[in-house]
């Protein structure tokens, strides 16, 4: 078949289920690659920057395939280079399918002359929330965009790149403008946000959460004071409201309030458990609370390891520090919920991952002992003392 760019624009089959603008771009950025060694030169050094660890040195230049077929699959695009090879699967806003990569990496390693120097899996999505399975690189069509716009500006004024980079900017794959294609599809389907948070967290306040009470060291017997609080940008449940600390666990919307950013900007807002400290109500216990032993054994135990949750210091780590909420566990709310399809199942995993991260705070019993110093009712009842 012919090597014309527009032959190989015309190359992907005919279905229904394939978005023809991911074969267009697949096809379109193959060719120039191998049409132009510069640029695929500059490319390969581009990705062995990127990478945790250089690509292997080669004076080979790359035979670049694409629909590579092998049993089980088809991988977009191919980069041989003789002992290793560059494996490439390219997505516009279509996600993965499952262990879809996977299908790759077990190809790979039928394959002897990769042996030495082996592979590398490279993800280019439309998005970065995209980015899953765990390619040894995952770059978004933004990145190709600004790659090839510098390539533009300091090695070769090409026409046919320039108009691949227009392409990319006009199908939304260029730099984000101010209101981006991705603001606009998604703001219809996030006005449900809120009111569906509300609904799952409302039921989660029906479990029994009264083992706070107990872990903590106040009185088992007295009402759990859980409340449900949509405020300053957090939408959650208070699962311990004292007079001197409180536990909030649920989804922190904004962070403004709070002079925090979600631990990951792609995925948007994170399901915390925000520590609370009721700093004017017991302003003689600020020093004791936050230079006592116990707090410092917390803080170093959370910081070495908090597991899967991402551990936010907002007293000592931070430029300006807030006395109110000092600790912060989070995850990303998708996260949470990922997998479930039901409202129940929501709920569940709502209860599930409060009770993980609560657990965590306390694990150490630091807490405890702490409360049970400094608050003079702290085993007898949760009544404020002023």
């Amino acid at each position: 078949m012919s090597d014309s760019l527009f032959s190989a624009l015309r190359k992907y089959p005919k279905s229904q289920e394939l978005d023809p603008i991911e074969n267009f771009i697949t096809e379109g950025f193959a060719w120039l690659l191998r049409n132009k060694e510069m640029l695929a030169g500059e490319f390969v050094d581009y990705l062995s920057l990127k990478l945790p660890e250089p690509l292997p040195l080669t004076h080979i230049l790359p035979e670049w395939k694409t629909q590579y077929t092998f049993p089980g699959g088809q991988i977009d695009m191919l980069a041989d280079c003789g002992q290793f090879a560059l494996i490439f699967e390219h997505k516009v806003w279509s996600n993965l399918s499952p262990g879809q990569l996977d299908k790759y990496r077990d190809y790979a390693k039928t394959i002897s002359k990769w042996s030495q120097g082996g592979y590398k899996l490279i993800l280019i999505t439309g998005l970065t929330r995209q980015h899953q399975q765990n390619p040894d690189l995952a770059l978004t069509w933004s990145d190709i965009y600004k790659f090839l716009k510098h390539w533009l500006e300091t090695k070769s004024d090409d026409s046919l790149v320039r108009d691949f980079i227009d392409m990319l900017a006009e199908e939304n794959l260029g730099p984000a403008a101010p209101v981006s294609y991705e603001s606009i599809v998604s703001y219809l389907p996030a006005q449900s946000l809120q009111p569906n948070l509300k609904n799952i967290t409302l039921r989660a306040a029906e479990a029994d959460w009264r083992w706070v009470l107990k872990r903590i060291g106040f009185n088992k017997d007295v009402p759990m004071p859980t409340k449900y609080e949509h405020l300053d940008g957090r939408l959650g449940l208070e699962t311990l409201d004292g007079s001197f600390l409180s536990i909030f666990v649920g989804t922190l919307l904004n962070g403004s309030a709070f002079k925090v950013q979600p631990s990951n900007l792609h995925l948007g807002p994170d399901f915390c458990l925000i520590l609370g400290v009721y700093i004017k109500r017991w302003k003689s216990f600020e020093a004791d609370f936050f230079h006592s032993d116990e707090y410092t054994k917390l803080r170093s135990r959370l910081k070495e390891n908090s597991g899967t949750w991402d551990f936010h210091d907002h007293r000592f780590d931070v430029a300006k520090p807030n006395p109110w909420h000092p600790l912060h566990l989070r995850k990303p709310l998708v996260e949470v919920f990922r997998g479930t399809i039901t409202f129940e199942q929501q709920v569940d995993r709502f209860i599930l991952h409060g009770r993980e991260v609560i657990e965590l705070l306390l694990a150490g019993g630091e807490l405890e002992a702490l409360t049970n110093r400094l608050h003079p009712i702290a085993k007898n009842s949760i009544s404020p003392v002023e």
